[in-house]
């Protein structure tokens, strides 16, 4: 039996009235979505729940078009992926030359190498790259080249952070636990206790993080770390980097540096270039792929050498479309215009402290338990006021207030997805960033008006 949506009655809310209105003008977008409960599940996956169904038919630099014509400014970027904005001509045409070639050989392509180089070249750390085809799988190989090649069984993992859709990825804090001390349980069903039996858990922008790592490096392998955690998205972790470094240094763990989001979009060296941080191991997707399925593994030689399946003691790696010539073109030319373009990062890094800094300056002056907080071009709002320090300082209650907001902001023509992490990109002009900061403000007042907020 296919879903249907909910006819509105007469509308007596804002929110009532943003329904109404896009029901009215996305009546494909509301057949697509009855079509596909018949067979598909994906609409209920966070990363994509919209607060009305959306279904696009083609994007564009800053703006999205749904299959019933309708134009948006887009957030979502992909989930990160387009630095650059929607299809931007260097990568478009990149894809046109390898499509005439062909997209998929399964064997080795004359393209691997140049993109390799450029991740060389950009990251500190990274010697030698494994590709793969998504962060996921990125993080899930760097945590077994790091147990096989120190022959330690645990991994350092920090609260609030997440490393991919594999069993030990989708770890998160029991906020049960205390604070300097946590634990972690897995978040949804499914995986199995091993999983976390095999984490140390640690504390994140905290020192106690260090006791623990020492106290228990004996038995950990790395540890890994989002230098920028997607769910708390800030700049001041520079020094809790470097701290990181050393301690990991003086105990003999290697430290993972997991740049699937912060690579290529917070600098073009990503936060080791940012942060001043070289790790051991360091995980890529996202914006490496130029807005097609990518992973890498990057990192010191001697380590990554364990995937060398010709030696003693290797770790298997493997993937049909990994590397395929299609990602690797779109990559080549995405990262090499980012490289030979630096004044992108400048502009990003403007232009996000612009809208966070407009957005904080009214929810302050008008009085919203609301702000957006931010790391460059990465941007998360929270329906909370008062100082964020980590993960433990996030309130869970604001869900049904987040929903509406976001509805309100659909309507005012701006797309946030589910994860409610946004992305600005060379794309989004100063005009249209002025437009998301009216948007923005403007869907906090529809929230008050209801008596959300």
């Amino acid at each position: 039996m296919s879903r249907s949506l909910e006819s509105p009655a007469a509308p007596s809310s804002r929110a009532e009235e943003v329904r109404a209105r896009l029901a009215a003008a996305t009546p494909g977008s509301r057949r697509l979505y009855e079509l596909g409960g018949e067979v598909l599940v994906q609409e209920v996956v966070g990363t994509v729940e919209m607060p009305h169904p959306l279904y696009i038919e083609s994007a564009r630099g800053a703006r999205l078009t749904d299959v019933d014509g309708n134009s948006y400014l887009d957030l979502t970027m992909g989930f990160g992926p387009h630095v650059l904005g929607h299809a931007p001509p260097v990568v478009a045409d990149a894809i046109r030359r390898q499509l005439a070639k062909g997209w998929h050989f399964g064997i080795h392509n004359p393209l691997q190498e140049p993109l390799a180089r450029l991740l060389q070249a950009a990251a500190p750390a990274v010697e030698r790259t494994v590709f793969c085809n998504s962060g996921t799988e990125a993080t899930m190989y760097a945590m077994r080249v790091a147990r096989a090649f120190t022959g330690r069984e645990k991994i350092g993992l920090f609260d609030g952070a997440y490393h991919g859709a594999h069993d030990q990825g989708i770890l998160e804090a029991d906020w049960n636990s205390p604070r300097s001390r946590p634990s972690l349980r897995p978040r949804g069903r499914g995986v199995l206790p091993a999983a976390t039996d095999a984490v140390v858990a640690l504390p994140y922008r905290d020192p106690a993080a260090f006791e623990l790592i020492a106290a228990h490096a004996a038995e950990l392998a790395m540890v890994l770390v989002e230098p920028v955690q997607s769910s708390n998205p800030r700049l001041d972790v520079g020094p809790f980097l470097q701290t990181l470094r050393e301690v990991c240094s003086e105990h003999g763990v290697l430290l993972a540096l997991d740049e699937v989001i912060t690579g290529f979009r917070l600098a073009y060296g990503g936060a080791q270039e940012l942060f001043g941080v070289v790790p051991d191991l360091a995980t890529y997707g996202k914006v490496l792929g130029g807005g097609l399925p990518i992973g890498a593994v990057g990192g010191r030689a001697d380590i990554m050498a364990r995937f060398d399946m010709n030696r003693r003691g290797s770790v298997f790696s493997g993937g049909t479309f990994s590397g395929n010539p299609l990602t690797m073109a779109a990559g080549v030319a995405a990262v090499t215009h980012l490289r030979d373009h630096p004044e992108v990062y400048t502009y990003l890094a403007a232009q996000g402290s612009r809208l966070a800094g407009a957005v904080n300056t009214f929810c302050r002056a008008e009085g919203y338990a609301a702000q957006v907080m931010h790391a460059g071009s990465m941007l998360y709002f929270k329906f909370q006021a008062g100082a964020i320090e980590s993960a433990r300082d996030l309130r869970h209650d604001t869900a049904a207030v987040g929903r509406e907001f976001y509805l309100h902001l659909l309507g005012h023509g701006v797309v946030v997805p589910g994860i409610h992490l946004a992305f600005l990109s060379a794309a989004h002009t100063p005009a249209d960033v002025e437009l998301l900061i009216e948007a923005i403000t403007a869907s906090f007042r529809d929230l008050r008006a209801d008596g959300r907020l």
